[in-house]
């Protein structure tokens, strides 16, 4: 804020109200942040959960004396007021809605995009706990793909996987997609019945408390054929030669860049790498740095990234993606998923 020399920083964000103030509310709930330059802040929430603020405001969305139609107008009405004057207010507005977007601010999502991108200690530990339901769900795939089932049945056994894990509700989120499906993308589980041969990449991001972990491991219906063991070897191959890449200050196009023409290089891929090779992961799914050749990003300590090569054709089945999640350090990378990569 002294930087670029705001009074105030705002926000309705309910993302960074969490990452500023451990708040917690539901994504369509009003609350708004506001941090002085004097470094007081004061929250209007619709949460009861614990928050670190200098002033709390609550503000209703239920109540059985009124009808609350207009809570957010609510929530505005409290967080202005509440307010004294200030000359030049940064609004964080990917993210912030209309009411909060102040007439003559100055728009601060790139202050935000810059603390959140190296992650704290506590930020590797959601991510952690992510992974650590991903093994769950992964153990109850394995054993549930056959030839028969279908996508729904191995989504129900590894979302109630998860579910126990967890203790609570928590939504498994992934793509889902077995056989050709999955040669151009992913998505949400169906009917689909799985047949011999078929390749299953699940890529896995479940978000308890907002942080994302992002793997993917690839399972086959029955036993593996040549021609998939040889392109599992090649994916991980890819893997290993974007580990060994990847340092602070490697430009991240490079990194892409390296592992693209490495799997083209194999004519059985038929060039069929077609998505990112990673990104950066944390309080949303896709964070920089991005490994595409569209990017300027730069790989820094505390920066926690996914790398992600594969192939998809139809002679081997659908598609082989392998997916590991890391934290970037002074001398490289620490792997923070230890699973088998085995089809």
């Amino acid at each position: 804020m002294a930087g670029a020399g705001l009074d105030r920083f705002v926000t309705s964000n309910y993302r960074t109200i969490y990452y500023l103030t451990g708040n917690l509310v539901a994504a369509e709930s009003p609350a708004a942040f506001a941090l002085e330059s004097d470094g007081k802040s004061l929250l209007v929430t619709s949460s009861k959960e614990e928050a670190v603020a200098d002033k709390v405001m609550p503000v209703e969305t239920y109540s059985i004396d009124r009808a609350v139609d207009h809570a957010w107008h609510d929530a505005e009405a409290l967080f202005f007021d509440a307010l004294p004057g200030a000359a030049r207010v940064g609004v964080e507005r990917n993210g912030t809605g209309v009411l909060f977007a102040q007439a003559g601010s100055v728009d601060a999502t790139d202050l935000i995009l810059r603390l959140r991108k190296r992650k704290e200690a506590d930020e590797v530990a959601e991510i952690r706990e992510s992974l650590r339901l991903i093994v769950a769900a992964y153990d109850a795939a394995r054993a549930a793909i056959r030839p028969g089932i279908t996508e729904l049945d191995v989504f129900n056994a590894m979302q109630a996987a998860v579910v126990q894990a967890a203790g609570t509700f928590v939504h498994l989120n992934g793509d889902f997609a077995v056989g050709e499906r999955g040669i151009r993308g992913g998505g949400m589980p169906t009917r689909r019945v799985i047949e011999l041969g078929d390749l299953y990449p699940l890529d896995l991001f479940p978000a308890p408390h907002l942080y994302f972990g992002d793997t993917c491991r690839t399972f086959v219906a029955g036993e593996p054929s040549e021609l998939q063991l040889r392109a599992q070897k090649v994916v991980c191959e890819a893997i290993g030669l974007g580990e060994s890449l990847i340092h602070p200050g490697v430009v991240a196009r490079e990194v892409y860049g390296e592992i693209k023409r490495f799997l083209d290089t194999h004519e059985f891929t038929e060039k069929s790498f077609w998505h990112h090779a990673g990104h950066g992961i944390g309080h949303h799914g896709h964070e920089a740095p991005r490994i595409i050749p569209g990017s300027n990003d730069v790989f820094e300590v505390g920066d926690v990234i996914t790398l992600e090569p594969g192939i998809y054709t139809k002679a081997i089945g659908g598609g082989i993606r392998i997916e590991d999640n890391y934290l970037v350090t002074e001398t490289g990378l620490e792997n923070l998923f230890e699973y088998p990569k085995t089809l």
